[in-house]
């Protein structure tokens, strides 16, 4: 009787333990805006740039308001043809086998499909963005940019090549930034430094030429999908909302700038960019904290010299957003990574007591 019981109790939570764990991730939550949401997937090449690092063909994911007679009932599969790789490369991360990460991460729909814009004869408001430096690609943002499409835009995410964990061709090639994000950890802050200067002109000139394509695009009227290039935003977290800044600042065509959770302090400028600017921040990314002995060691700093330059972040941004365009928003108790699809990852993959996922996604959205 008591050998039943037992193996009744572990047959009920090793079911309990599966229902929870697959997927990993929680459900996308509903969309905020009127419009169904439709998704696309291209590439462009930018043929004037040329070399090892430079060499430029763009995956960009393209979500859009979709028209509103297709069947959405066929929802796209999150990450689509990309999911085995990331499925491998969680297997290498976590150090479990294949089977567990393809256990734990299948099924994962977002509120996508495959289907027309709508009302292709009007021209659509067009919001670009850029992912962070060395970390997830664009497409592992879904939770906030189908949002935005879902209110009317045309949402435009750029993978940028060897700046990201995972960019996929149509020919089945793939980019990591691996490679890259061991050597940045082993280089001096200042060469840190240097390096992600670097990057944020190479945002900076792909988002260049998106612009140009578009402009290019509209030109032809090639398919029958117009831009409305009076309304394009450019949006980025981390080091894509740095580049968001510098970008609108220095071309007209951009006529508003989001930054999510972004600021390398020695790119941004402290003149306002005199356009509409949202500043948007994790409460615990602007937390002032005494700092640990490895951290002043690994950032060769003082400890006085920490508080001094933290001191000169918080002047610089409010002299930046002094201007009556710009807002400050901040997200409590949100950290770096939350503005991203991971904020929608179950425990243990995600930490026990972080701030509590939809609210947050509610609260960006």
């Amino acid at each position: 009787m008591f050998l039943k019981t037992a193996i009744g109790l572990i047959s009920a939570i090793l079911i309990t333990a599966a229902w929870y764990a697959s997927p990993i991730m929680k459900p996308f939550p509903k969309l905020t805006g009127l419009h169904k949401v439709g998704l696309r997937t291209l590439e462009f090449v930018n043929s004037n740039r040329s070399g090892p690092e430079d060499s430029r063909t763009l995956v960009v994911h393209v979500w859009y308001p979709a028209d509103e007679s297709v069947d959405y009932t066929h929802r796209a599969a999150y990450l689509g043809d990309k999911m085995p790789y990331f499925q491998k490369s969680m297997a290498q991360y976590f150090n479990v086998p294949e089977w567990a990460a393809q256990f734990l991460f299948r099924g994962i729909k977002t509120h996508a499909v495959d289907a027309p814009i709508q009302s292709a004869a009007q021209r659509h408001p067009v919001v670009l963005f850029s992912h962070g430096l060395l970390g997830v690609p664009s497409d592992m943002y879904t939770v906030i940019l189908e949002d935005v499409a879902s209110h009317g835009y045309v949402v435009m995410a750029i993978d940028h090549p060897y700046l990201n964990e995972l960019t996929l061709y149509e020919d089945g090639r793939i980019i990591s930034s691996h490679d890259m994000s061991v050597k940045f950890k082993s280089m001096s802050p200042q060469a840190q430094k240097d390096f992600q200067s670097r990057a944020i002109e190479l945002y900076k000139n792909d988002l260049k030429f998106m612009l140009d394509m578009l402009e290019l695009y509209d030109s032809q009227e090639s398919k029958g999908i117009l831009f409305d290039f009076d309304r394009i935003a450019v949006m980025g977290h981390s080091a894509g909302g740095t580049a968001a800044i510098e970008f609108c600042r220095s071309d007209a065509r951009c006529k508003a700038a989001i930054d999510l959770d972004g600021w390398y302090d020695q790119v941004i400028g402290e003149k306002p960019i005199g356009k509409p600017l949202l500043l948007m921040f994790g409460s615990k990314s602007l937390e002032v904290s005494e700092p640990t002995p490895e951290y002043l060691k690994r950032k060769q700093l003082t400890r006085e010299q920490y508080f001094e330059r933290e001191h000169g972040i918080a002047v610089h941004r409010k002299a930046l957003c002094a201007d009556t365009d710009c807002r400050l928003v901040v997200i409590q108790g949100a950290e770096h990574g939350d503005f991203g699809d991971g904020i929608l990852l179950k425990w243990p993959l995600r930490v026990w007591g972080a701030v509590e996922s939809y609210t947050t996604i509610r609260s960006i959205n």
